[in-house]
C-alpha cells in the first residue's frame, strides 16, 4: 500500500525537473516548491543484560539480589511518507505518517523472570508527526515536529493495528494500539550546511525534544526529555553523485511509562546512542533522487525497573549494537 501511494505521489512529480532539493541539513523550499519523499528501512540490534530479581535498595549483598544473564535481540522494518511544502520564502510545512513492524526476543536465565522474557512483536500505523522548517539564512533552518497521538487502545482499528505475541507461559496479555505512542511530542532543531574557504562541505544540527502529556494507556507517566547533536561531511563524487557521512549522538534523560510487555509501571534510566551514518545522493530522472543509506549505533539501553509480585526487579543493560539500513526515493517539484 505503501508503496503504491509513494509511487503515485512521485510520479506526479515527473512534470517538471527544475525545482531545489532538500539535500541537506538546513535546506529549505522556495515560495510554492513542493517535496515528496518515500524512506523504507531494516534494523537489526543486540544487547546484553543482567537480570536483578530482588533489585530493592535493602537487599545490600549480591546473593540476596539474585542476578541472572540477559539478553535482547531485535530487528523490524519501517516505512514512511514524508511530504513538504514553501509557504514563503522563510517558512515551510508539512507532514510525515509511516508504518511499523517490530519483534524483539529477551532471554532471562531465571524462573523469576517468566513474565519477562520471550518474543513479543507489535505493527501498525505511526502517529501522524507536523512539519515545519524556518529559513535562518540560505543554508541554516530552524526544524519543529510535533507528534500527534493517532492510536487509542480502547478501539483497535485498521490504522491502528497492534499484534503482542504472548509467550505460553506468560501470565499477562497486551493491548492493542498501533505503534502510536500514545502522547504529543515536541521536537525542534537548528541545523546548517556550510562550505569552508577551503571548500570542504560540513552540515550539522543540535535538537531537543519533549513529550507533551503524562497519561499513557491510561497510566500516568513522567516525559522523557532527549537531546542530541549530529555533525557531517559532505563530498561530491561527480555531477549528481555524492555521498555524506554523519556522527550522532543522542541521549535521554530517566523517566518512567506504561509497559505493554510487563504490564506495570517501569522506571527507564539514562538512554544513549552514538551512530555514524553512511548515505548516497544520486539525482536521476530530473526531479528525482535515490538515497540509499547504512546506519551502525552502539546502544547503551535504558536500565528497567518494576515490581512483580510486590518484589522490586530490575534490568540493567550493557551496551549494544543496532545496525539499520534503508534507503529513500524523493521528488521536489
Amino acid at each position: 500500500m505503501w508503496l503504491r501511494f509513494s509511487s503515485l505521489l512521485l510520479l506526479g512529480a515527473f512534470s517538471t525537473t527544475s525545482a531545489a532539493k532538500l539535500n541537506f541539513l538546513g535546506d529549505t523550499l522556495a515560495p510554492g516548491e513542493m517535496h515528496v519523499s518515500s524512506t523504507t528501512l531494516m534494523r537489526d540490534s543486540h544487547s546484553s543484560a543482567e537480570y536483578v530479581a530482588n533489585s530493592s535498595t535493602d537487599a545490600t549483598d549480591d546473593l540476596a539480589r539474585s542476578f541472572s544473564d540477559a539478553n535482547r535481540k531485535a530487528y523490524g522494518f519501517a516505512t514512511e511518507v514524508t511530504y513538504l511544502m514553501g509557504i514563503t520564502s522563510d517558512f515551510n510545512i508539512g507532514l510525515r505518517y509511516g508504518y511499523e513492524y517490530d519483534k524483539h526476543d529477551t532471554k532471562i536465565d531465571s524462573a523469576s523472570a517468566a513474565a519477562r522474557e520471550g518474543e513479543w512483536s507489535s505493527e501498525g500505523g505511526t502517529d501522524l508527526t507536523l512539519l515545519g522548517k524556518y529559513r535562518l539564512d540560505e543554508s541554516s533552518s530552524v526544524d519543529v515536529e510535533l507528534q500527534l497521538p493517532m492510536c487509542s487502545t480502547d478501539a483497535a482499528s485498521d490504522l491502528c493495528n497492534s499484534k503482542l505475541a504472548i509467550p505460553e507461559n506468560a501470565e499477562q496479555t497486551g493491548r492493542n494500539g498501533g505503534q502510536g505512542k500514545g502522547y504529543y511530542r515536541l521536537k525542534s532543531a537548528m541545523s546548517s550546511n556550510w562550505i569552508t574557504e577551503m571548500d570542504t562541505h560540513w552540515q550539522g544540527s543540535i535538537h531537543g525534544a519533549i513529550t507533551l502529556a503524562d497519561d499513557v494507556f491510561g497510566e500516568k507517566v513522567s516525559s522523557p526529555f532527549t537531546y542530541g547533536a549530529s555533525f557531517g561531511a559532505i563530498m561530491p563524487i561527480k555531477k549528481h553523485h555524492q555521498w555524506t557521512g554523519t556522527l550522532s549522538i543522542e541521549r535521554m534523560l530517566e523517566y518512567s511509562a506504561y509497559s505493554e510487555q510487563i504490564q506495570t509501571e517501569v522506571r527507564y534510566g539514562r538512554h544513549a546512542r552514538t551512530s555514524f551514518t553512511a548515505e548516497y545522493l544520486w539525482d536521476f530522472l530530473g526531479p528525482f533522487q535515490l538515497r540509499p543509506f547504512a546506519d551502525f549505533s552502539i546502544v547503551q539501553r535504558p536500565s528497567e525497573k518494576f515490581q512483580i509480585n510486590g518484589l522490586d526487579r530490575s534490568l540493567e543493560y550493557t551496551a549494544g549494537t543496532e545496525v539499520t539500513i534503508g534507503a529513500s526515493v524523493s521528488a521536489s517539484f
